[in-house]
């Protein structure tokens, strides 16, 4: 018996850091960045996992894996006489960099397992699994992009009142530019609780920061993708204050402008990652990219 689920990536527009502390965010799913798992009998005495980085006993994996144990053995303590299992993951999200591979694999191992073991568990019940997984990989994790790697739509998030799906399009192109350098959640997380709490003037960063989302849900809404580009380039100076940002991303964002960006910001964690620019077409988002080739490793557009 085999099941396997195709779970796709995401990219946060607007939000990051700010949501971790009940302010809104808006994040979008990236279809064409996918991760496939697979669960299937394993034919040895124990649990194998099988990714492109890592081949071997599950429970043994290195720290990195930490949410995947938990939810293998979560599923296991439902089904004790369980036969002993193969996970495999492939696919195309590179890792630490804001796209959502982590929430993408720990959904997608969640919702397989869920159909190998024909528990039918409600979608309340596998987000709350995601999320402990997300929690175990990040520190603390908001639920925004498992949240978003679960939906179709744009999602205006809330860690208090929960998901709003947003089927109005912008009519604006996303360019997604992938810096090469890896970012890191849990630090940069961890660097933006210090700061907010040693500072009054970093805690008003922050609070700056979660305001805009609302503007930009509006601006969304009304199609002013103009306003939505400001509100990108405000919230990247926030986010620079708050230490989270490099000389690369601050570099690449202003090439972007420069160039006839709306706006361009840093997007996830950040520390690395990816940056993101919003273009009136996707001619324009072209001509960043290769203006910006010896700076990034890949770059993504999406018609948003």
């Amino acid at each position: 018996m085999q099941t396997s689920y195709l779970a796709h990536g995401k990219v946060i527009l607007i939000g990051e850091h700010s949501v971790v502390y009940g302010y809104n965010a808006l994040s979008m799913p990236i279809q064409s960045l996918n991760i496939k798992t697979t669960v299937s009998e394993n034919n040895d005495n124990y649990h194998y996992m099988d990714t492109d980085r890592y081949h071997g006993d599950f429970f043994k994996a290195p720290a990195e894996y930490a949410g995947l144990k938990y939810i293998l053995q979560y599923f296991l303590n439902l089904k004790p006489s369980s036969p002993y299992l193969k996970i495999s993951y492939r696919g195309l999200i590179p890792i630490e960099r804001g796209l959502g591979s982590s929430a993408t694999v720990s959904l997608g191992t969640t919702k397989a397992l869920n159909e190998f073991f024909k528990l039918k568990l409600s979608d309340k019940e596998i987000m709350a699994i995601t999320n402990h997984a997300e929690t175990i990989n990040h520190g603390k994790a908001s639920g925004l992009d498992s949240a978003t790697v679960n939906s179709d739509y744009l999602v205006f998030f809330n860690k208090k009142t929960g998901v709003q799906i947003l089927k109005q399009k912008l009519n604006a192109t996303l360019l997604i530019m992938d810096t090469g350098d890896l970012g890191n959640t849990k630090e940069a997380v961890e660097l933006v609780k210090n700061e907010v709490t040693s500072s009054k003037k970093q805690a008003n960063n922050l609070e700056n920061l979660g305001n805009l989302t609302d503007q930009v849900k509006q601006a969304w809404i009304s199609q002013d993708a103009k306003q939505v580009g400001q509100a990108f380039t405000k919230s990247q100076k926030y986010l620079a204050e708050l230490k989270v940002s490099t000389p690369k991303i601050d570099h690449l964002c202003q090439l972007a402008i420069d160039t006839g960006a709306y706006g361009a910001k840093l997007s996830g964690g950040g520390l690395g990652g990816i940056v993101i620019a919003l273009c009136p077409n996707q001619e324009l988002a072209q001509t960043i990219a290769n203006k910006c080739h010896k700076l990034i490793s890949n770059y993504w557009i999406e018609e948003i």
